[in-house]
């Protein structure tokens, strides 16, 4: 039952709906949130106590929504015994930012007024609300055995920031790129207390995010497929997931892949190393894909690819492995930026006089003679991707093997620039880092790819945020996150934010004077930052450190 506070979350919006990265919009991420620590410790806040008012029993109602604990068993209590069957504390929580006003609307019936700062829906969807919008929540009261209780409450739950980052964790959900390649992430957040398993599963089941559900992702669950039983059972680890008979006529691949996304989706649950599927409590057996099947494990060497003194190679703690193919004609070329490509081991260089492509066996190759290119991108289906920083509707050139290009449309509006574009690891989600005259631009967007894994299309536009300062450079942290660097033009102080996709941001704190960013192996920990006078920085605590490595160049790698 979807009820009035579903229809109150309307107003909390999304970008999308644009061909064109648009001049403003709605974003989602929050503003920058301090994470707090959970003590892990399983506190159930109070039930209704004799004499409680009305303002008395919906104070403790909404406190006792943070508790998912038996299906809100607490917040029911402070219901009537028909509201306790009638209620859905999982339609949607509503985050709220700074105090609540109650008021009375009549001797039955209180107010419950407060800012929203974000929200989260049924299936674990965060969406941010620009402004904190104020929220009206209407409640009415009755009588049961002598104490108030509330008869009529909008179904959902409202928590304050501090409670939401307690109650309510992260989890990953993961479907296909097209044509079944790769495993691709969609962040959701639920009650960490409430029965975890069922409402991943439940989402899983349901379509991706909106920008990931334009041509670029695949689902290997049927259309229909619903979850028959729930709680799920969990046994020895072993997750039982029983479909209802949508999956009846599936063929043996169709259900390996249904079980490859249940497999990662859950396996980030307590308790459960694996699942399996039955129908009517049926186990079915599935043959696994093999070799076949997507990984989550990169496969990439955790070290940095550097140019340091004339030679190009891998670097770690000061030793030094030189690439022998590619060093002296990345080194001959001297580079403005560097892509390289572990799995092929390919170079893209940026320079003045255009893009060049360095295979290690011929002789370099320019791909794109254009001025003013930022640093390119070869994907795991080795297409080399180029781009101009200024406008136009195809500044992206996606070039094949043989050097053959293609373009793809990307349309700046007004008189923003890219900076920097890189693809995440899953091939299909591309961040692009946009300066423009309202601040620094974070947008991601998801990418469409043919038969034979040539980009073709673009998604929907999602912006992650927006930063004041100068744009620096963008890297992916994980699956789900991105890091970006800015700088303010008038204290020259530099800040790196992180976004996650699909949640919130936070500051990993002030670099000096960065040139580079890239990401690595173990997500924020394996960021680095190149500074303008060769020294590596790590993330330490709320800073940057130094490290023992120097570099001219500090490549992004894939």
């Amino acid at each position: 039952m979807i009820r009035r506070l579903l229809a109150l979350a309307a107003s909390l919006v999304i970008l999308g709906g644009c061909t064109s990265i648009p001049n403003s919009g709605d974003v989602l991420s929050a503003e920058l949130a301090t994470p707090t620590v959970s003590a892990g410790v399983d506190v159930l806040p109070p039930g209704p106590s004799a004499g409680a008012t009305q303002e008395d029993i919906l104070v403790g109602f909404i406190a006792a929504g943070a508790a998912a604990q038996d299906n809100y068993r607490v917040a029911r209590s402070y219901l009537t015994q028909n509201e306790q069957a009638a209620w859905n504390p999982n339609a949607l929580t509503l985050i709220r930012s700074g105090e609540p006003v109650i008021t009375p609307t009549s001797g039955s019936e209180l107010r419950y007024e407060v800012a929203v700062a974000a929200s989260v829906d049924e299936l674990g969807q965060y969406l941010n609300s620009p402004g904190s919008s104020n929220q009206a929540l209407d409640f009415q009261f009755v009588r049961e055995s002598g104490e108030w209780r509330i008869s009529s409450a909008p179904d959902g739950i409202v928590v304050s920031e501090a409670a939401f980052q307690e109650a309510f964790d992260s989890y990953r959900l993961y479907y296909f790129s097209s044509g079944y390649r790769d495993l691709v992430a969609d962040l959701r957040w639920f009650a960490s207390r409430g029965e975890v398993s069922t409402k991943i599963v439940r989402a899983l089941l349901a379509p991706p995010a909106f920008w990931l559900d334009q041509g670029a992702t695949v689902s290997a669950f049927p259309a229909g497929t619903g979850l028959a039983l729930t709680p799920i059972p969990v046994v020895d680890g072993v997750a039982t997931v029983d479909l209802t008979s949508a999956v009846v006529n599936a063929d043996d691949t169709a259900r390996a892949r249904m079980l490859v996304q249940l497999n990662a989706s859950l396996q980030q649950v307590q308790g459960i190393s694996s699942a399996r599927i039955s129908i009517n409590q049926n186990e079915l057996v599935i043959p696994a894909l093999g070799d076949e099947g997507p990984t989550l494990a990169s496969g990439r060497d955790p070290r940095l690819v550097v140019l340091a003194n004339r030679s190009f190679g891998f670097l770690q703690s000061g030793q030094f492995e030189e690439i022998d193919a590619l060093s002296l004609p990345v080194a001959t070329l001297i580079p403005d930026s560097i892509f390289y490509s572990q799995q092929f081991n390919e170079a893209l260089l940026t320079r003045g006089d255009g893009l060049w492509r360095l295979d290690g066996v011929g002789q370099p190759s320019l791909l794109d003679e254009r001025e003013g290119l930022v640093r390119g991108i070869i994907d795991s289906c080795g297409y080399s991707w180029s781009s101009t920083s200024t406008l136009s509707a195809d500044m992206i050139s996606v070039f094949d093997s043989s050097g053959v290009a293609g373009t793809l449309g990307l349309e700046l509006v007004g008189e923003s620039s890219l900076v920097s574009f890189e693809l995440a690891r899953d091939n299909t989600r591309l961040l692009l880092l946009i300066q423009s005259p309202s601040g620094v631009r974070v947008l991601v967007t998801s990418v469409a790819r043919d038969s034979d894994c040539r980009p073709e299309s673009f998604s929907d536009f999602v912006e992650l945020g927006v930063v004041s300062g100068d744009a620096i450079d963008a890297a992916w942290v994980d699956d789900t996150s991105v890091a970006v660097v800015t700088e303010d033009p008038l204290t020259q102080l530099a800040e790196v934010t992180v976004f996650a996709i699909g949640g919130r941001s936070s500051s990993l704190g002030q670099p000096a004077r960065p040139v580079t960013l890239v990401g690595g192996v173990g997500g924020v920990s394996g960021l680095r930052i190149l500074s303008e006078d060769g020294i590596v920085y790590q993330p330490r605590g709320q800073g940057w450190q130094a490290t023992s490595d120097r570099a001219s160049v500090l490549a992004t790698q894939r």
